[in-house]
């Protein structure tokens, strides 16, 4: 993933731990519902799920202000595109 070439993380990799994170937050997402039989979004569970591992990999890693102020650079954004 982009985080990861660009910052290098010597500890945990932000693409697996978020990988992982999401299947965790879907495992919630669907045990609450077997439980409480009401539907509820998905995005309840996984949005916090996803954001909390990256942020608690720059913990990990050190990283912290520079991945909560990580945008891509307009080279990147352009590569896209094509």
């Amino acid at each position: 993933t982009r985080l990861d070439e660009v910052l290098k993380p010597q500890t945990l990799s932000y693409f697996t731990a978020t990988t992982a994170a999401y299947a965790a937050g879907l495992a919630v997402c669907f045990t609450v519902n077997e439980i409480t039989h009401a539907g509820q979004p998905a995005l309840l569970y996984l949005d916090p799920a996803c954001v909390g591992a990256a942020l608690a990999c720059g913990v990990a890693n050190g990283q912290v202000e520079d991945v909560w102020n990580f945008e891509e650079e307009e080279n990147q954004k352009e590569e896209k595109k094509v």
